[in-house]
């Protein structure tokens, strides 16, 4: 403040002596008088020739001042006193208070104001002006710039221009440093107009900016901001603060009109970056009025160097990949040349990185799936490689626990990956993957690659055939298996979906093979975990279970050997042998009937069935799950021999199955099946001679009673009567042995049923349910059992308590109006073989 008033006092002086005397104000107006008269009470000017004079013109008048140009010249316009440097800074200075009142320089003095500073900048930087001199003549600057003052613009102007001339350091970095402090180029300025008023404008670069400092030449302007862009001081500010509030979209516009100004602005940004570790991300993400990064998508069109991998990092997160993305495959190009050494310049570490670091599938092209195949290559790849395109392409698995491929980008659109694309458009010559994919085979399911190459060819399943080759689908085979083998090792999340997105591409690839081998490895993966098991049940069913798959011995031997498997498991392993069981039996028959030299296999089918039978029977009850297994077994057999020509069977098979049907261990239920189907072939061989050389009927064995051997009567034998009554439809025994059963049963059944009430409620509630099945009707599939169940069920009801119940339930359903004709009158000839 001391050094302040020292200042004003100094001017005080020098305006008494060199000014004050010589000046002529006879010609003022009272208003300018005014105006005067205030600014010699402002520098304390209250006495002397001046003074009184001023003081007697105003003679009192209430008059406002008028602080016209022919004051402010009166007041500021003295050429001479810029003769000498310091006098001219105190001059200066000592206008603080004037033109913080409003009085401002007119333009001539404003002019010659900026002739003093350009001659005298370099004073003004020297040790002998005080910090207060210099603080004050910069305050007044300020002022000038940013108040409504002809002496805005060239104020600005030299400002401006000297802040820019790096011919000059010492003097631009001086300016730098108090524009900064003082805001000198920031906000707003003004400028007269063509009527002389003064218009306010921002400091933002556009044409009448250019227009106002740089004589309407955007090329002067931006090869001046080219030349300051490299300069400054690391973690300092610099000039590069100053002109960054100006950056506007009209310049935008001029490097997306002109590029041949684009590669110099490249140019100086890369020095700016590599020698003031400055990145100024404001004006290489230059944006136009549409939406155009000029100096960002010139990086599309030119062959990358280290420079441009720099550039590219800088690009705004904002920028679209419509407009970025041939710059993100230039990268990939950089990256992959001179086989991928590029990855370990210091460039890429420290600015190639930047351009990986996404958030989502959705920030990436689609074709950047190449370079993470090339660099994960683990043949020729080095680890650290690829663990960083592992971590960077991860987000491509996003949607692996609901088996989706991603969606990237393409041309600027999302766009849905799918396994197609990838193996036929991405990959082109790659779908030979013989060539390529064992590569990758070691690394099993745990790497991020594979688990992406899991979900294209389980997307891709249903064209893999017409894809690719046989050599290349042997290829697919044995990297599947090796990866789903290796999902044991992997975590739990990855090896349940994984093992799934193996198990079902292969079940597609191979749903017809004809190799037997192949099939049982496929359907073997369940054990790697339970959520398979299903799936690989059902395809080995699809296979084993199918009517178009041909019969032949390898095919039968691995039914059989896998009914091992069913046995030890009880029936919770390989349950498609079930089905094997209940509906393969006339089929195989045929087989063993047409086809020549099938014998031995045909009698090691028999003996195999009847060891698990025997099995089966003895630990049915320490195994509960065996006693089903034992009745599909027998259901089986009885196919199987039904249809079975005598002379396929050799002796002893025959001998043996007769020692078991007439053996101890038997069950009864299962003899009554059996007995029909192997006493011909016992007749056959030992009753009748041996006539195997005999020409044998075309004919396969037909069921015959019950004669020869007898059944002892249990309940249990009766319940599982019952329950292959109540389940006709899919029971694989004829009508006619049942029949019999009952028939030559009738007393004792009749006796069991006497003592043993809910055994009868479900016998009689079975015969009942065939009686009124539609079905069962004369006009129906199963009329034979139709026709069996009405004859016995009369024979065991009639003269009974339930009688009269179940016929009253039968008149209803006869007189409903539900059925047919020949339905009705078969229900109501039931009701009265009941009565009668």
């Amino acid at each position: 403040m001391e050094n302040n008033i020292n200042t004003e006092r100094k001017m005080l002086v020098t305006f008494k002596a060199l000014l004050a005397s010589k000046l002529d104000i006879s010609h003022l107006e009272a208003a300018e008088a005014q105006a005067f008269l205030e600014v010699l009470e402002l520098f304390h000017v209250q006495e002397g020739l001046a003074y009184n004079a001023t003081k007697a013109n105003v003679q009192d008048k209430q008059l406002a001042a008028d602080f016209t140009e022919t004051v402010a010249q009166l007041v500021y316009y003295h050429p001479s006193i810029y003769a000498n440097e310091e006098e001219g800074f105190e001059f200066v200075a000592s206008w603080h208070p004037l033109i913080t009142k409003g009085f401002y320089p007119d333009a001539k003095s404003a002019a010659k104001l900026v002739d003093f500073l350009y001659f005298g900048l370099a004073f003004l930087q020297s040790a002998t002006v005080s910090d207060a001199l210099r603080t004050r003549v910069f305050e007044v600057l300020s002022i000038l710039v940013h108040r409504k003052s002809h002496a805005s613009a060239p104020v600005t102007r030299f400002l401006m221009h000297r802040a820019l001339d790096m011919r000059d350091y010492l003097s631009a970095h001086f300016i730098m440093e108090y524009c900064l402090k003082y805001e000198l180029l920031a906000g707003t300025y003004f400028v007269a107009d063509e009527t002389g008023l003064l218009q306010e404008y921002p400091f933002r670069i556009s044409d009448t900016f250019v227009a106002h400092f740089y004589k309407g030449k955007w090329e002067l302007l931006v090869e001046s901001l080219h030349q300051v862009l490299p300069v400054g001081q690391v973690a300092k500010p610099g000039i590069y603060d100053v002109l960054k509030p100006w950056i506007s979209e009209n310049l935008a516009n001029f490097y997306a009109e002109n590029r041949k100004w684009v590669t110099a602005a490249h140019q100086m940004l890369v020095e700016r970056v590599l020698f003031v570790e400055d990145e100024s991300f404001d004006y290489i993400n230059l944006r136009t009025a549409e939406g155009e990064y000029p100096l960002v998508t010139a990086l599309n069109d030119k062959e990358w160097d280290e420079s441009d991998v720099i550039l590219f990092s800088l690009k705004g997160e904002n920028i679209t990949l419509k407009q970025t993305e041939t710059g993100f495959y230039r990268l990939q190009d950089w990256l992959l040349a001179d086989k991928g050494t590029n990855f370990n310049r210091p460039v890429f570490n420290d600015y190639g990185k930047i351009a990986f670091q996404v958030n989502s599938a959705k920030e990436l092209p689609v074709r950047s799936i190449l370079l993470w195949f090339v660099m994960s290559d683990a043949t020729s790849s080095t680890l650290s490689k690829i663990t960083f395109f592992n971590d960077v392409f991860s987000c491509l698995l996003t949607g692996w626990d609901a088996k989706q491929l991603p969606v990237m980008s393409h041309k600027g659109e999302d766009f849905p990956v799918t396994g197609v694309y990838v193996l036929r458009d991405l990959f082109e010559t790659r779908t030979q993957l013989e060539n390529w994919i064992p590569s990758f085979q070691p690394s099993g399911l745990a790497d991020p690659l594979n688990q992406f190459l899991i979900l294209c060819f389980y997307d891709a399943r249903f064209q893999l055939n017409e894809l690719l080759s046989d050599e290349s689908k042997e290829a697919l085979y044995n990297y599947l298996i090796t990866l789903a083998h290796s999902a044991r090792e992997s975590k739990p999340y990855l090896r349940e979906t994984g093992v799934q997105l193996i198990v079902e591409t292969l079940i597609v690839l191979y749903k017809d093979t004809p190799k037997v081998g192949r099939v049982n490895e496929i359907s073997a993966l369940k054990n790697l975990h339970p959520s398979i098991i299903k799936t690989c049940e059902q395809y080995a069913k699809s296979y084993y279970v199918n009517t178009e798959t041909p019969l032949e011995p390898q095919f039968i031997q691995s039914w059989y050997l896998s009914l091992n498997d069913y046995y030890y498991s009880s029936g919770k392993e390989l349950v498609w042998v079930a089905e094997v069981l209940k509906n393969q039996g006339e089929r195989l028959a045929q087989y063993f009937n047409e086809v020549k030299a099938q014998e031995i296999l045909a009698n090691e089918v028999l003996f195999r069935l009847l060891t698990f039978l025997k099995r089966s029977t003895k630990n049915s009850k320490k195994y509960p799950g065996l006693e089903k297994i034992a009745s599909e077994i027998t259901t089986h057999l009885s196919d199987l021999l039904q249809h079975l020509k005598h002379r396929i069977l050799f002796k002893n098979t025959v001998e043996t199955f007769h020692s078991y049907l007439t053996g101890h261990e038997i069950n009864l239920y299962h003899q009554m099946q059996l007995e029909p189907v192997i006493m011909p072939f016992y007749r056959y061989y030992f009753e009748q001679g041996d006539t195997r050389n005999v020409a044998e009927s075309q004919n396969t064995n037909r069921v015959t009673p019950l004669v020869t051997l007898a059944i002892k009567l249990s309940d249990v034998v009766l319940e599982q009567v019952i329950t292959d009554l109540e389940n006709f439809k899919e029971s694989r025994i004829d009508s006619v042995v049942y029949r019999t059963f009952l028939e030559k049963n009738l007393t004792d059944i009749q006796s069991l049923l006497a003592k043993n009430t809910p055994l009868a409620m479900q016998f009689y509630q079975a015969l009942y349910l065939i009686i009124i099945d539609v079905e069962a009707g004369p006009d129906g599939t199963y009329k034979a059992y139709g026709n069996l169940v009405r004859s016995v069920f009369v024979q065991f009801l009639k003269g009974t308590a339930m009688a009269q119940t179940y016929g009253q339930g039968l008149q209803m359903m006869a007189e409903s109006g539900a059925y047919s004709e020949n339905l009705t009158e078969t229900l109501l000839q039931v009701v009265t073989d009941l009565k009668a």
